[in-house]
């Protein structure tokens, strides 16, 4: 063991002369921290909120390039999508008709709208050969009674608008076509706003704003107010806690400087670089901010430990100089736990890693600083206390593990195999609407959408032909295809106890250019869908073109290849939408050569799942790898290391065990949980296996020597963990589900953490005592 203990003391040398040089120099030092602190602030200055689709993809991910083509080929797919309702309850009335003109013409006026669709102004075909007409129905002049009943009549008989009204008529919708433009994600929270206050204006029914778009828009506003109030709420209940654990406020104060200072440094970095705050990186803050008490606990305490007698000078090197390679060693595995995520292909992700990674040194580093500049001074030091109701949990479960190994190790195996059978039960999904409380007004009002005219989420299928789509073989395939869904896959009418997700892949309305064509064919005489000549076809396109409110630049493509189809679909999860995409494009029969594809935003969407599954894989594997990697190096044993596998391992598997019997999705917010999780959780298990090395030196029974560590070292970890887990319990309130979950998550996997470390460890070093001695030394 003598070799041990040499190099031991050679590193604690080291670290003390560290320390005692920035204790010299402290206000050199400070100086250096207050200037970084003061550019940084510059920077966090100009991070804003993006949670838009395209964020959580690579640039030439074929995915995000389909999409781009769509809009490129056919306009932006985002709209809002307005619920109508009339004061009466007839929202085909007079008054209704009025309304739906007005509000067209208060949406034109929002800069950002491309227009406003609804069933007074859709095109439709109109007369017979002689009288043949495209042109919207409603009635200009809404006094005329029998030119309303004549629209009323026109708007549930016809089958292109009567899908635009709910069957009892209470509720018409209409899409407010946003722009094609290329700062969308800029720009979208303020048109919504400005269209938010148009339709406010109107007051004789209920308007319920719904959309991809609006979602976001809420998503964005929840994560500003979010990423405030939870900053506020960790501070504050961190506070509190170091406050009643400290028993002094300077200690506190210090505490709450230093990590305060480390959050700013990084976000500083995160603008700098123009990064925007999202749904993943919310949490950014408040991780640095949480985590970062960790080394201050330690450092503060174990000054606070030393000989009284002692210069304080000295009390603050030998306070600081013990722990510095352990919380080294901590920020170093909680970085690699970060890291690990960068490897993800989402680059929110990969953010989340990198800047925690850099966040958790920054706090290392301003902690280092500020406790090695302070820390002499009575006033900034935790009041010394060995006893109290901490020390007395810890020495309860140090006895229990040391007497009673074998039974602590039967109910953590007892423990692990529930954990992972409820493990078993995640499902990787996401669910964007869902992120949302219920209680928000979005949800809401896409619920009652849902509740009283049906399913309204448009998606969209591309069918390309190389020959051109206008060829009678392909058109007759899209009309075939777009009555069997009709047929065969319409969506029940919805209940408010159950909505519509239950009813699987279903349709409430579909829509293309076919739908015209075959109006057109008909008022023309024909008979059947389509006629079966190609000249009759083109003779049809060109009385569709010839008017002046055709919308065919809509449906088929510039270059005449593919033609777009639309369908209501439900409001779903990734998972669900991905269901509908299969089963509803599975039942189309296209000629040979032609080819559909799911386009616009929810393939897009979908496409998050296969992200999220190998994210986690790939970044807890790696995270697994080197985190332990680096305890066998800092402990210069594989041995010690493969025996803190299972007391880490253990709080990440009851993590994901508790996602799966809370029925917790795996999805943006969520996929980063593993890897973080074992960062985490490590830091104790170096704290005390570290302590462990040096109780070998006084206790020749490895018995004693367990125990001695564990009570020497228990009573600062019950500390930081208590401290991190009610910060990250803040999380809970987050407006964003997601993210509450997130912190919920990260509370128990710390508290389950330090009973694996206090008992688990403990109890494996025991019953091992016997070549334990021989491996450390």
């Amino acid at each position: 063991m003598s070799g041990s203990a040499g190099g031991e003391q050679g590193e604690l040398g080291w670290s003390e002369r560290v320390v005692g040089l920035i204790h010299r120099f402290r206000w050199v030092a400070v100086g250096l921290v207050l200037l970084l602190t003061g550019l940084a602030g510059l920077g966090a200055s100009g991070v804003g909120v993006d949670n838009a689709v395209e964020i959580w993809f690579v640039d030439d991910d074929p995915a995000l390039a389909a999409y781009h083509d769509f809009q490129e080929r056919f306009g932006n797919d985002e709209v809002v999508v307005l619920g109508v309702e009339g004061a009466s309850g007839d929202v085909l009335d007079a008054a209704g008709w009025a309304r739906l003109s007005a509000l067209e013409d208060e949406v034109a006026q929002v800069d950002g709208f491309a227009g406003l669709r609804h069933v007074g102004n859709v095109p439709v075909v109109r007369g017979d050969w002689s009288s043949l007409e495209i042109g919207p129905i409603g009635p200009e002049d809404t006094s005329d009674a029998d030119a309303v009943a004549e629209a009323r009549t026109r708007a549930t008989d016809d089958r292109l608008l009567a899908r635009l009204t709910s069957r009892d008529a209470s509720m018409t919708l209409a899409f407010a076509d946003m722009e094609a433009m290329d700062d969308i994600d800029l720009r979208r929270d303020g048109i919504l706003a400005d269209l938010d206050d148009a339709v406010s204006t109107d007051t004789d029914g209920r308007i319920s704003l719904a959309g991809i778009g609006v979602v976001y828009s809420a998503l964005n506003q929840a994560s500003t107010v979010g990423a405030a109030a939870v900053m506020v709420g960790s501070y504050l209940v961190l506070l509190v806690v170091l406050w009643r654990l400290y028993g002094r406020i300077g200690a506190v104060a210090l505490t709450l400087a230093v990590v305060g200072l480390g959050a700013t440094w990084v976000m500083g970095l995160y603008g700098a670089l123009g990064r925007d705050i999202n749904m993943v990186t919310l949490v950014l803050p408040t991780l640095v901010l949480v985590i970062g008490v960790s080394d201050c606990v330690h450092m503060l305490t174990h000054v606070a430990a030393q000989d009284p007698s002692l210069p304080a000078a000295e009390r603050v090197r030998k306070g600081v100089g013990f722990v510095f390679w352990p919380c080294l060693f901590n920020t170093l595995t909680t970085a690699m736990g970060f890291l690990a995520l960068t490897t993800s292909q989402m680059p929110v992700v990969r953010d989340l890693g990198w800047f925690s990674a850099v966040g958790m040194g920054a706090a290392f580093v301003v902690a280092l600083v500020g406790c090695a500049a302070f820390g002499s001074s009575r006033h900034a030091l935790p009041v010394a206390a060995p006893g109290g109701w901490l020390q007395r949990g810890v020495d309860l479960l140090a006895d229990t593990a040391v007497r009673r190994p074998g039974r602590v190790l039967l109910v953590a195996s007892f423990v692990a195999l529930l954990s992972a059978l409820g493990a078993t039960r995640i499902v990787a999904d996401t669910w964007s609407i869902d992120y949302l409380r219920d209680s928000h007004e979005v949800r809401q009002d896409s619920d009652r959408i849902e509740e009283i005219y049906g399913a309204y989420t448009p998606l969209e299928f591309v069918v390309h032909d190389p020959e051109g789509v206008r060829r009678v073989e392909t058109l007759a395939a899209i009309s075939t295809w777009q009555r069997r869904l009709e047929a065969e896959h319409r969506c029940p009418a919805a209940v408010p106890d159950e909505g519509l997700h239950a009813a699987g892949p279903c349709v409430s309305w579909t829509a293309s250019a076919v739908d015209t064509l075959i109006q057109l064919h008909r008022a023309m005489g024909g008979k059947g869908a389509l006629p079966f000549h190609e000249a009759a076809v083109d003779q049809l396109f060109f009385l569709y073109e010839s008017d002046s409110d055709h919308d065919l630049a809509h449906w088929i493509s510039a270059d005449g290849t593919r033609a777009r189809v639309t369908l209501g679909i439900p409001m779903a999860s990734a998972r669900g939408f991905q269901g509908s995409i299969d089963a509803l494009g599975a039942a189309a029969q296209m000629p040979d050569g032609v080819t559909l594809s799911a386009a616009g935003y929810l393939p897009l969407y979908t496409r998050m799942m296969d992200y999220i599954v190998s994210s986690q894989v790939r970044s807890f594997g790696i995270a697994f790898v080197v985190v332990f990697a680096l305890i066998a190096v800092l402990f210069r044993s594989a041995r010690l290391a493969a025996l803190a596998i299972p007391a880490n391992l253990l709080p990440v598997l009851a993590t994901l065990g508790l996602m799966g019997m809370l029925g917790i999705r795996l999805d943006v917010a969520t996929v980063t949980i593993a890897a973080i999780v074992l960062g985490l959780v490590v830091d104790d298990t170096v704290q005390l296996l570290y302590r462990l090395r040096h109780e070998q030196r006084r206790h020749t029974d490895p018995v004693e020597a367990v125990r001695a560590a564990v009570r020497g070292v228990g009573r600062p970890m019950a500390i930081t963990t208590l401290v991190l887990g009610l910060g990250f319990s803040v999380l809970g309130f987050a407006a964003i589900k997601s993210v509450a979950w997130f912190g919920v998550l990260l509370s128990t996997a710390l508290a389950s953490a330090l009973l694996a470390d206090l008992l688990v460890i403990p109890a494996l070093l025991v019953l091992t005592s016997r070549s334990w001695s021989r491996t450390s030394a």
